[in-house]
């Protein structure tokens, strides 16, 4: 064996013994983590709302960024299902010689556990249920609170620190490794390049993390789209030549979009 091949031998043992010992460290102040926490959303209380209080935030001053399938860090924050779902070191898009296996949301796997198992790591508290823990073991509180203690420079330029080229390299930390990473880059909190949250929308955040991040789900779709959907998955499912034709049409030419229908 090679002098190389040991040097990076010894690197990622010290790697693997070093992410032993944070895991450890976390067990230790805020409980094992469980995997299945955000399997299903906790119910709302009524207090503070999903939908009213918290998604009009992310709509406005983070989906921009973390909405498509190239998000950073693969962190999709258009729907509770992907913030439950995390964040991945993984790139979608990059220069390699064997197909990767797909990480589509609603697709490739349904539960934030089941997400796990596919590489992804949690940005909601998955420990000790505690409004303190909550917050403490949130790394998307943590990125937001980071931004909120260290403000962007008043300059007209932004540092150099700040990349925002297609193909910059990307740091996905995760909680073991937040510390860390809040200290090399004080100044990559969320949104990143970006103002951070008013006061107003950090309360929301926070107090909607510390209740655990309930969501009360999709309201019920009326009677009348119900009735339309029902017709166009019978005519997407027909065996005409017209409705075969028309269905092969949409698939090749549509298949990425959301289709709505009046």
């Amino acid at each position: 064996m090679n002098t190389q091949r040991i040097a990076a031998l010894l690197a990622a043992l010290l790697v693997a013994g070093c992410t032993a010992l944070s895991r450890d460290a976390l067990d230790r102040q805020f409980g094992a983590a469980d995997p299945t926490r955000h399997d299903a959303p906790l119910a709302s209380t009524g207090e503070i709302s999903y939908r009213r209080d918290v998604q009009p935030i992310l709509e406005r001053r983070c989906v921009l960024c973390h909405a498509c399938y190239d998000a950073p860090c693969q962190q999709k924050l258009g729907a509770w299902e992907g913030i439950a779902r995390g964040s991945s070191k993984q790139r979608v898009y990059e220069t390699r010689l064997g197909e990767a296996p797909p990480t589509r949301l609603f697709e490739d796997a349904r539960k934030a556990s089941e997400w796990r198992q596919l590489g992804f790591s949690p940005v909601l508290n998955e420990r000790q249920p505690t409004a303190e823990i909550n917050l403490a073991g949130s790394v998307l509180y943590r990125s937001l609170q980071l931004k909120e203690r260290h403000p962007l420079p008043q300059v007209t330029i932004l540092p150099e620190t700040f990349d925002f080229s297609l193909d910059r390299a990307q740091r996905c930390p995760q909680l073991a490794e937040f510390d860390s990473f809040a200290r090399e880059h004080p100044l990559w909190g969320m949104p990143f390049g970006l103002p951070g949250l008013s006061g107003s929308e950090m309360d929301l955040i926070r107090r909607w993390l510390e209740a655990g991040a309930p969501f009360a789900g999709l309201p019920p779709l009326p009677a009348k789209v119900e009735r339309h959907l029902a017709e166009w998955e019978a005519f997407f499912n027909g065996d005409s030549a017209k409705q075969r034709l028309v269905s092969r049409y949409l698939y090749e030419h549509l298949f990425l979009a959301h289709l709505y229908f009046d």
